[in-house]
């Protein structure tokens, strides 16, 4: 699921991520469990959850810090990437998705907008969806490579 996130430090920007997957600190993870859209929260994170010895040098956070937020979830989506969508394309359930079971996907998924394409569309998108996302590069995108967001698709 993709979580908006404010974060008073940030100018309270508001910030997408997927929960779960290890995008932010193991303490917001936590922390953000269960809240729904409208809650706001004021969590106080160890440094064991947060960023430990090495601190995080860009942030300015320095080694071994207590970090507080105080969090407001704007919304929650289920995400194009959720478990439920892997799990539809996942069809002989061995928890990787082949060339074969995505293709068989994007042609239900054109089939129902129903939008003319030419066929090189097809090819093309399969492409970069394996380019993407086939990290290890052995010609399946496993659970955990699916659920890592590119920065382009937030």
């Amino acid at each position: 699921s993709l979580f908006f996130l404010s974060r008073t430090q940030n100018e309270g920007h508001p910030k997408w991520f997927v929960l779960g997957v290890g995008q932010v600190i193991k303490g917001l993870d936590i922390a953000m469990m269960n809240m729904c859209p409208g809650e706001k929260r004021k969590v106080t994170i160890p440094p064991s959850l947060a960023y430990g010895q090495q601190g995080y040098v860009q942030g300015k956070i320095p080694p071994n810090a207590t970090l507080i937020f105080e969090i407001e979830l704007y919304a929650v989506n289920k995400g194009p990437r959720s478990v439920e969508a892997f799990n539809q394309i996942d069809k002989d359930n061995d928890r990787k998705l082949s060339e074969l079971e995505i293709s068989q996907y994007l042609k239900e998924e054109f089939a129902r907008d129903g939008k003319k394409r030419h066929p090189s569309v097809h090819d093309e998108i399969l492409a970069d969806i394996f380019k993407k996302n086939d990290h290890d590069g052995d010609g399946f995108i496993s659970a955990k490579e699916y659920n890592v967001y590119q920065h382009d698709e937030l």
